[in-house]
């Protein structure tokens, strides 16, 4: 396993299903499999640069339940979205604007491999596609 993210838990980038799914005893290690460590990695400078974010809400009885790692059959989201891949995240932060978070990725801040950001949602979607540069998708 190549990276286990310090400031978020399994929980939060995975949906019920998916965790039920992990034995208990594997859970905290098998399930990061699930994903491209750059992504754990991103997801963690952005809580470290930005504080609090929120991703997925079910384990505190919320309803967002996709905003990590989609599985197969999840029909939130696109067909081949990077979800699907393990290679995005839909972050929420609490202590700065998601423009604000936006324009620094833009301006070049330094967050890893941050390739792809959505813009006009009112969350946070960074992803580390296979691409060159810095797309912009606007859904």
């Amino acid at each position: 396993m190549d990276y286990v993210p310090k400031y978020f838990k399994s929980y939060e980038l995975v949906p019920r299903e998916v965790y039920n799914d992990f034995d208990r005893r594997n859970k905290l290690n098998q399930i990061w499999w699930l994903f491209d460590p750059r992504i754990l990695k991103i997801a963690d400078r952005l809580r470290e640069r930005y504080g609090k974010m929120i991703a997925n809400t079910w384990w505190w009885g919320g309803e967002h339940h996709y905003r990590g790692f989609r599985p197969p059959g999840c029909r939130i989201g696109a067909k081949w979205s990077q979800h699907r891949f393990g290679r995005a995240v839909d972050l929420v932060p609490v202590d700065k604007t998601v423009q604000e978070i936006r324009s620094d990725i833009k301006d070049g801040e330094d967050f890893g491999w941050i390739t792809c950001i959505e813009e006009n949602v009112s969350w946070l979607h960074v992803d580390c596609r296979n691409y060159q540069g810095l797309l912009l998708v606007y859904p």
